[in-house]
């Protein structure tokens, strides 16, 4: 088969039939640092470093997409928070912003317009949808409104709430959804052709199905319905495989794996129906060596590449700063390999 564009190449895996190869995508947000020459603290300080280091990294590992991502506090920088920068990592959220009851209950939803962080964000979407048009598409990423109170709150006063004032912990849901939405649909306007909806604390390693059942999943139906363009759900490597069904009826176009869960549990799951995101785990591939990191990625495609709708990505979202381009053009040179094609499925002591 003649090579396909990156876009059509993965409109074929969404359809359910087999491309020319194995889409695949290594989320490479900080890399793109080293490939224009500035330092970590200063890469995301203008849009077009990032759509710059994008394309360099997309013309070196030639996978099929691109985003405009940055780190996910900058959510939190819209309800008052605060982000911390590193040498060597990604940014992190800081203080909780919020924390009293009578707070959230005034609490109203923010403009995105005014978070300056998020408005580079926009612009490199436009910068690399302009860069990339009709050859490749662009991701655009939301924090999920379940998932975004374990940095306005933290975790453990979030799940506080959760347990002892579920009507608090629904106004909030609430407040976040509207701004959730509105932030998605900025990312769409702006030219991202799909969106990762992160919605980690809905996995069951953090809460228990009464809660997930009665605040999270009709939250998440609530936005797959306001966003205006496809949506995959991702748990940022948290176990998901019992959410999938209700992903299936949310209309989602596809979920993301985790290391904690086998690619062929996860895929038939989707029976059909989703396209499954996934095969590479962060940590692992910080501590491989080339040669190790291209035998996971040709392990994850002979698993679950047969059939199609499989793209071969990092489960968590973001690949380590620590991961080296050597290790990363490992994975590449293997999907280009071993990723054509027809693919024959592993034998059962394989998977």
């Amino acid at each position: 088969m003649t090579a396909l564009t990156s876009s059509r190449r993965i409109g074929e895996m969404l359809a359910g039939r087999d491309p020319d190869r194995v889409p695949f995508f290594l989320p490479v947000t900080m890399h793109g640092a080293r490939a224009v020459g500035v330092p970590l603290r200063d890469y995301f300080t203008r849009p077009e470093n990032v759509a710059e280091g994008q394309v360099r990294l997309r013309a070196r590992l030639g996978h099929d997409v691109v985003t405009a991502f940055h780190y996910a506090s900058l959510e939190v920088e819209a309800f008052g928070g605060e982000s911390q920068l590193y040498d060597d990592g990604p940014a992190n959220a800081g203080a909780p912003p919020l924390d009293d009851t009578a707070g959230i209950l005034r609490l109203q939803p923010p403009r995105f317009e005014e978070v300056p962080g998020l408005v580079r964000t926009l612009q490199a979407t436009r910068l690399l949808a302009a860069r990339v048009a009709g050859d490749c598409p662009v991701l655009g990423a939301v924090v999920s409104p379940f998932s975004l109170p374990a940095m306005q709150l933290g975790l453990p006063r979030w799940f506080e709430l959760l347990h002892e004032e579920p009507a608090v912990a629904e106004r909030l849901i609430a407040v976040n959804e509207a701004f959730t939405t509105a932030w998605g649909n900025a990312q769409l306007a702006a030219g991202a052709d799909l969106l990762v909806f992160f919605d980690p604390v809905a996995s069951p390693d953090l809460v228990p199905d009464s809660i997930y059942l009665g605040l999270a999943r009709p939250s998440v139906n609530r936005c797959l319905k306001a966003l205006k363009g496809p949506v995959v759900l991702s748990s940022a490597s948290a176990r998901g495989l019992r959410r999938v069904p209700d992903a299936i009826d949310a209309g989602a176009l596809g979920v993301g794996g985790s290391p904690f869960e086998a690619l062929g549990a996860l895929k038939a799951a989707c029976r059909g129906q989703l396209a499954l995101l996934g095969g590479l785990d962060s940590l692992s591939l910080a501590a491989a060596t080339p040669d190790q990191a291209a035998a996971t990625a040709r392990a994850a495609i002979a698993e679950a590449g047969p059939g199609s709708r499989f793209l071969l990505t990092e489960h968590h979202g973001e690949i380590p700063w620590q991961v080296s381009e050597l290790v990363l053009d490992a994975v590449s040179e293997a999907v280009h390999r071993h990723g054509r094609y027809p693919i024959a499925p592993a034998p059962p002591h394989a998977a």
